[in-house]
């Protein structure tokens, strides 16, 4: 992995505007039931000026001294998921080819979030990925859904717990095996804004992680 896992509280100056913006977006399922909920249409169709200056933001975060020099691919949306989708625990996963995943909570859910995860074994080859995707077409038979997804997350430890304060941005290495935390009370539907950056190249460009372990 080559990028480093950052929390950044109180990310966007006015969240509650970003809060509205969202709110001028359809939103629709996953045509072929591979992410949960709902999500806008990629922003770079609907509000390429928002992509722009959101993602500067995050850019800036990892490479402060050339990131206007850089290119990177993005893609991002919007994206409201059910409490009831589920549960206390979502599947563990990672977002590859992604090379970073981008979380920014947009709804008061601070007893829940995202865990990232490490693998007990060696070989971590994904299995019942069938299973999840037949759960997220109808959201029914919930019980098979929950037996297959322990099978799979019992794979895996958990390594970091990520709490979705309002407002606050997560970063990671998309490789990151990685899951919803949903935990407290509050069964709302969450509000987060996901980007995916890929195919970051410029000039002169450094990796975080890999630069420090040559130190």
């Amino acid at each position: 992995m080559q990028w480093p896992t950052l929390i950044v509280d109180d990310f966007f100056a006015d969240p509650h505007r970003v809060v509205k913006l969202s709110k001028t977006f359809k939103y629709m399922r996953a045509s072929d039931n591979t992410w949960p909920g709902t999500r806008t249409p990629p922003m770079n169709e609907v509000d390429k000026v928002f992509l722009q200056w959101s993602t500067n933001k995050m850019m800036a975060l990892l490479y402060p001294m050339n990131f206007g020099g850089l290119r990177w691919n993005a893609v991002q949306h919007f994206q409201r998921v059910p409490y009831e989708i589920h549960g206390e625990e979502g599947w563990v996963h990672h977002d590859g080819p992604t090379d970073i995943t981008s979380i920014v909570y947009l709804s008061n859910h601070s007893n829940s979030g995202t865990c990232l995860y490490k693998g007990k074994h060696f070989n971590m080859d994904v299995e019942y990925d069938h299973e999840k995707e037949r759960f997220y077409k109808d959201l029914k038979d919930r019980n098979r859904m929950e037996k297959y997804k322990d099978k799979w997350n019992s794979k895996f430890s958990k390594n970091v717990e990520l709490f979705s304060n309002f407002n606050r941005l997560v970063l990671f290495d998309g490789y990151n095996w990685h899951a919803s935390r949903n935990s407290g009370d509050d069964k709302s539907e969450r509000l987060t804004l996901i980007t995916s950056f890929t195919n970051i190249t410029g000039k002169d460009i450094r990796h975080p992680l890999t630069e420090m372990r040559r130190i």
